[in-house]
């Protein structure tokens, strides 16, 4: 059984840092991609070891100098922006250690400064790959494990807490915390205990809120009966300590994949494709493995996505022909069971098409005949197996969606700044996702709004968009964004899937009706336990209280008003 108590270490001694205060060496470290105005930093670090990160904890622990930890800033809720905290940047701790393989699945221990594209080509050659990665391949591991970070492949991978075996986290006052999944766990109504080095120990409680059974979710704490202790720290968005290590589960690679794209008429054909696809790939893994479509993904971009491609050009920088009547996309990932050829998979396709394929052809040509029943063969795009830069295009197409939304919106903000990013991640379950998207839609046109939807169709995470053109457009855009939160959990959804809750405003009152109340204040107990001195990232999922509050998370700063 395993225990709710955990010892921490103390690291051997070094030199402690001194951080950096010049301002144009910060002025990288005060963004992040959600576009709210740049931050202000107490100071930098950027540690090449753990050592040094709790050497300048224990330095400065009782000090009050709070610590933001920072990793790629890919943030889309400005979790990643200092308020007047020391930055610690991992950008420094990027090992990859060996990479050990069993039967059955491989491991590999990583910095949390390893992007995810490194730790793909590192992996490669082994034959194994790191499944649940969002579609910016940049991101940081420490940044995915801070939100429980999803992606594209979620559909059959899920999301990143499954796959993390086990952490390093420094504590408020510099010792370590080395823990593996199954060795400590509690039940709602306990609570863990950390003894420190120095003879204290910490108290945590056990949160006592459900979370709804979604494939994804990142909306503060985890909660479960039992809670493992790894996945306290999954989706805590830097609350808690800093991750300096983590130890990954790895999956072997298929022997082969293609990509594809095709175009509907509207979101409802969408919708249809997608429930077709998915339904076969369910049944291919639970019941006839090699035989039917193994989709790990399916990708949406609506006509207001499919608008911009054809306004900024991508389609012809892409060379991916966009029908002038297609109302929407799917961009699917198919994995094989066998090598195969791009000569065989053309062969296939082609024999199909003139009504000659055989009888075995297998997942594709069933993939084939699903699209075909759909209307959606005649404007496939197909990446077949060994055209590695087709498949990188197609997945750049969809990708350069929220790509020109963000550069929509930096030029507009250059002309008022009230002009903000108005952008929804909200997952419900695929069966109420037709009256989501309508909901969606109806919801920004009410409000005369410029939109686009896209994201992650075979899981039921979407992320609809706004563009707005001035401040009270933004404003506007807020209300729709709370107004399908609350319509998402009332259909069975949670409004905060993969990009977590951050310093937003708007997604901090998300969390506060999607939970309530009393779940808050769980959290905030569950903070005060392992960061009693509030030096973790203060302001990130909740707003910090007054000082004098008895149950004050941490010293009291403004709130900014971004999204």
């Amino acid at each position: 059984m395993p225990s709710s108590l955990v010892r921490a270490r103390r690291l051997a001694e070094v030199e402690t840092p001194v951080p950096v205060t010049d301002p144009a060496i910060l002025e990288a470290y005060l963004e992040d991609a959600s576009g709210a105005p740049p931050g202000r930093a107490a100071g930098l670090l950027r540690p090449a070891h753990e050592g040094e990160i709790a050497s300048f904890l224990r330095m400065t622990r009782g000090r009050g100098v709070p610590i933001l930890p920072q990793a790629a800033r890919s943030s889309l809720t400005a979790g990643a922006i200092p308020r007047d905290e020391v930055v610690v940047s991992v950008e420094s701790m990027n090992e990859i250690g060996p990479v050990e393989i069993f039967p059955g699945g491989g491991r590999v221990v990583v910095g949390p400064g390893v992007r995810l594209r490194d730790l793909q080509q590192e992996l490669a050659p082994h034959g194994y790959y790191y499944p649940p990665v969002p579609t910016y391949h940049d991101a940081m591991i420490a940044g995915t494990i801070s939100t429980n970070a999803g992606g594209a492949a979620s559909f059959k991978y899920g999301v990143t807490r499954q796959w993390i075996r086990a952490l390093r986290i420094l504590l408020f006052n510099g010792d370590l915390l080395e823990f593996e999944r199954g060795e400590c766990a509690a039940r709602p109504g306990e609570a863990f205990s950390v003894m420190l080095t120095d003879g204290e120990t910490l108290t945590v409680p056990v949160p006592d809120y459900e979370l709804p059974a979604l494939k994804k979710i990142s909306a503060g704490y985890h909660a479960s009966d039992p809670l493992d202790l790894v996945d306290l720290f999954v989706g805590s968005e830097g609350t808690l300590g800093l991750i300096t290590g983590a130890t990954l589960d790895l999956v072997a690679q298929p022997a082969a994949e293609v990509t594809g794209l095709t175009f509907l008429a509207g979101l409802d054909d969408a919708l249809a494709l997608t429930a077709a696809l998915r339904e076969a790939a369910m049944q291919t893994r639970e019941r006839s493995p090699g035989e039917g479509p193994d989709v790990r993904a399916i990708e949406l971009m609506d006509g207001g996505s499919l608008d911009l491609l054809r306004e900024h050009g991508d389609s012809r920088r892409l060379r991916v022909p966009l029908p002038e009547e297609a109302g929407a996309a799917l961009l699917f990932e198919l994995e094989l069971p066998e090598a195969t050829s791009n000569d065989a998979a053309q062969e296939l396709l082609l024999a199909f098409l003139d009504g000659k394929s055989p009888r075995d052809g297998g997942p594709l040509l069933r993939m084939y005949e699903i699209l075909e029943s759909h209307g959606a063969l005649s404007s496939l795009e197909l990446a077949f197996p060994e055209d590695h830069a087709r498949a990188e295009a197609l997945r750049e197409f969809r990708e350069a969606v929220p790509k020109r939304v963000n550069e929509i919106l930096a030029e507009r903000r250059r002309g008022d700044p009230g002009i903000k990013k108005v952008g929804g991640d909200l997952i419900v379950p695929f069966g109420r996702l037709g009256h989501m998207l309508r909901f969606y839609r109806d919801g920004f046109t009410r409000r005369g709004l410029r939109y686009a939807i896209w994201g992650h169709l075979s899981d039921g995470n979407l992320h609809p968009n706004a563009l707005p053109r001035d401040a009270e457009e933004t404003r506007r855009g807020y209300e729709a964004l709370l107004e399908f939160a609350d319509e998402a959990a009332r259909v069975g959804g949670c409004p905060l899937s993969e990009h977590g809750v951050g310093r937003s405003p708007v997604k901090q009152e998300m969390l506060r009706r999607f939970l309530g109340d009393a779940a808050i204040a769980s959290m905030r107990a569950v903070k005060r336990g392992l960061d009693p001195d509030g030096r973790f990232a203060p302001g990130v999922l909740f707003p910090l209280e007054p000082p004098d509050r008895p149950d004050s998370g941490g010293p009291a700063t403004d709130r900014e008003d971004h999204p």
